[in-house]
């Protein structure tokens, strides 16, 4: 990563940590990982896209950059394409601003996940820094540096194998694309030939399933990266944290933000699966790999939203245990002094209020959250979750070719 990128990396990190710093609880230097070394897409972003104000990449400029790179070129396209772009004909049942799959796809789904691929990296950090300055995570500057050294050659090879597969990927289903395509009454062929908008949609294809392994290889990288992490750290829980999750709810919202990538793929997904088969002679090729990416969001939903939160769940428990074995092991000593004097009748109303106070402290240890995160955040995922489910749901009982028709009458008009 070029030094101007680690700068702006690094002003992120130490403001969030300036901010998070208490009285109560003296400066802890950050663990700083470098989880964008080796990635191109990083790079460019700290080059053009960064917010000043948070030295993060702004969320409007990715946006911006995503639509300009694949939507509008392929709208000028469209427009100019030999084919009428809102009327339906014997050449094109599926004219181009019929197909919203494609619409929701570059104006939605790419620039989500290619925000959330930009800022994870500004996202970890203050996550760990917040954590760490609130006493949460306690972890060795020495063990800290060598982490950061040794995730940093990682990620390097992570991004640099999520490139060459992004790359693959993108050429093949790009590829893919064309043979489906070509021979239906799509907006991108006509007669069997490729017009011009057809080669602007298959390098919109190339970069959307170019970004989707460097997006899941890299979150991945994330949670065993978290896995080491709490490893070499011991996690102190506040029991009595606003956050209600022991302090550590920053981390549990590294899991929601996965999840609402995933939820903005499932919906993309429900318009394919209910859009093309309505004007489209879909093989029974392309209605599998459709069914299979409906089974796999309903099976890895749950798994990109508690994947990076089980090494902290490892960690809670271990600290709850912990410390309820000391307070059993301070009881039975107490227990054990006041049956010898149990005998003797000489038990003080000191020895009452030890045992009490035990007790309470018992009470409060047992209480303390074992998940990284608290019910509002629970909500926050299930009802993402479910959205897409939702969609198909009312997408079968409802006529969407009725609502298509009139959509594609408005933007004729």
């Amino acid at each position: 990563m070029n030094k101007r990128s680690t700068s702006a990396l690094s002003r992120s990190t130490s403001a969030l940590s300036d901010d998070s710093s208490t009285a109560l609880n003296p400066p802890v230097k950050p663990i700083e990982i470098d989880t964008a070394a080796g990635s191109w897409l990083h790079r460019l972003s700290c080059r053009y896209l960064l917010s000043p104000a948070t030295g993060a990449p702004s969320v409007f400029k990715t946006w911006i950059a995503a639509v300009a790179s694949t939507y509008l070129p392929l709208f000028v396209a469209a427009r100019w394409s030999s084919l009428p772009i809102a009327s339906r004909t014997a050449e094109v049942s599926l004219p181009f601003l019929y197909d919203w799959n494609v619409a929701f796809m570059f104006l939605v789904t790419f620039p989500v996940l290619l925000s959330l691929t930009l800022r994870d990296q500004s996202v970890l950090a203050s996550s760990l820094t917040r954590v760490q300055a609130d006493g949460v995570l306690i972890i060795p500057d020495r063990k800290a540096a060598s982490l950061g050294a040794e995730w940093k050659s990682r990620f390097r090879k992570i991004n640099r194998a999520a490139r060459v597969i992004g790359l693959s990927l993108g050429a093949f289903l790009a590829w893919s694309n064309y043979h489906t395509y070509i021979c239906l009454p799509f907006w991108i062929a006509r007669h069997g030939k490729l017009l011009p908008v057809g080669f602007v949609y298959l390098w919109c294809i190339f970069l959307f399933y170019v970004l989707v392994p460097v997006y899941i290889l890299r979150n991945i990288g994330i949670s065993y990266l978290l896995k080491d992490v709490v490893a070499h750290a011991q996690i102190s829980e506040l029991p009595f944290h606003p956050d209600q999750s022991g302090g550590l709810r920053p981390v549990g919202e590294i899991g929601l933000r996965n999840q609402y990538g995933l939820t903005v793929v499932g919906v993309n997904i429900v318009i394919l699966g209910f859009l093309y088969p309505l004007y489209l002679h879909i093989t029974s090729g392309v209605a599998g790999l459709i069914a299979a990416a409906g089974i796999a969001y309903v099976i890895f939903g749950p798994l990109v939203f508690i994947g990076p939160l089980l090494p902290f769940r490892a960690g809670m428990l271990r600290t709850k245990t912990e410390l309820m074995s000391e307070v059993a092991q301070r009881l039975r000593v107490e227990l054990h002094r006041l049956r010898q004097q149990l005998q003797s009748g000489d038990i003080k109303k000191e020895d009452e209020e030890m045992i009490d106070r035990l007790r309470k402290l018992g009470s409060v240890i047992d209480q303390l959250p074992v998940w990284p995160f608290d019910f509002g955040t629970l909500r926050k995922f299930l009802s993402a979750y479910v959205t897409p489910l939702l969609g198909a749901a009312l997408a079968a009982l409802a006529k969407p070719e009725t609502i298509l028709s009139a959509l594609g009458r408005l933007f004729k008009h």
